[in-house]
């Protein structure tokens, strides 16, 4: 890797470690794709994530991707098409999730996120940032903005930097605090506090998740305090301010639960993530995932096949 300047060194830098392939053999009961609508009608899972396993069997796959290791490709039904059928009851419910949070603002990181990411958006009726994805520029070390941070890609080779639209953040987050402001117009102080969402399409080990939670704080805090310096100017109101953005809740369709992601974000921000399916194995041969909870199923392209 070449050198990296001083303003790239300063980046936070996060470590995905690869995910290798599961040596034990998945269980003797797998359910076949064929069989696999009974066995989901009767487990205990909610009706969205129903639906969303019954989507994601039939149109998954167990595949190795370069950068992470063995995974689950899912594009088919979150990333290069929208499926009704198999997610909105999930979209909803997540929606609900982050009303319960009373979250202000979501932070998608990445294209491959962002589909889903929106739709999340939308359902919950929240303005959504993507955190987008782009190539480490040596030679303009202060080309990224508050909250960048550098962490290796999944799907491919190498290290990505991943940032935020500035002016996006500015127009929106400028919105949130100016409708809190507007709350308090008769208190002696004001209390400007920014609850933080995040969504993606999967969840494996959490360090993304981290990644983006601990930018979110950054993003916020320097978005508010720029809009409160304006404000002040512009306003003459010298009341104190209290500043506090906090990351309250993450949603998902998928998460890897056997990378004990869950843990690691009750550490990093004290919150439990939402998640539609919660993965327990997953299987090269057959080609197979473990549901928490469920079972163990087969995917329908090594099961019976599609109809």
């Amino acid at each position: 890797m070449p050198a990296r300047s001083d303003a790239i060194s300063t980046l936070p830098h996060y470590t995905r470690p690869r995910e290798e392939a599961i040596a034990a053999p998945p269980p003797e009961n797998v359910i076949r794709f064929d069989r696999s609508d009974d066995a989901i009608a009767a487990s205990g899972l909610s009706a969205g994530s129903r639906a969303l396993l019954r989507g994601l069997l039939r149109v998954g796959s167990v595949r190795v991707f370069p950068g992470g290791g063995t995974g689950i490709e899912y594009g088919s039904l979150l990333k290069t098409a929208a499926r009704p059928e198999y997610i909105a009851d999930h979209v909803y419910e997540a929606a609900g999730h982050l009303a319960d949070h009373q979250a202000d603002l979501l932070l998608v990181p990445g294209m491959s996120g962002y589909p889903v990411g929106a739709m999340y958006a939308l359902a919950a009726g929240l303005p959504a940032l993507l955190l987008k994805k782009t190539r480490l520029d040596e030679a303009n070390p202060n080309a990224y903005p508050t909250g960048a941070f550098v962490i290796p890609s999944y799907t491919g080779e190498g290290e990505v930097v991943m940032h935020a639209d500035p002016a996006a953040v500015a127009d929106i987050i400028g919105m949130i605090a100016a409708r809190k402001l507007a709350e308090q117009s008769d208190q002696p102080s004001i209390d400007l506090e920014l609850r933080v969402a995040g969504a993606d399409d999967i969840i494996d080990k959490a360090t993304m998740s981290q990644a983006v939670g601990e930018s979110a704080i950054a993003i916020g805090e320097a978005a508010i305090n720029d809009w409160l310096t304006g404000y002040r100017e512009q306003s003459g109101d010298a009341r104190p301010v209290n500043v506090r953005v906090r990351v309250v809740a993450w949603v998902t369709p998928l998460i890897k639960g056997y990378n004990r992601p869950h843990e690691h974000l009750w550490q990093a921000f004290g919150l439990r993530p939402f998640a539609g399916i919660d993965l327990c194995a997953v299987h090269h041969d057959p080609q197979a995932i473990g549901v928490s909870g469920v079972g163990t199923f087969q995917f329908a392209a090594d099961g019976t096949g599609r109809d």
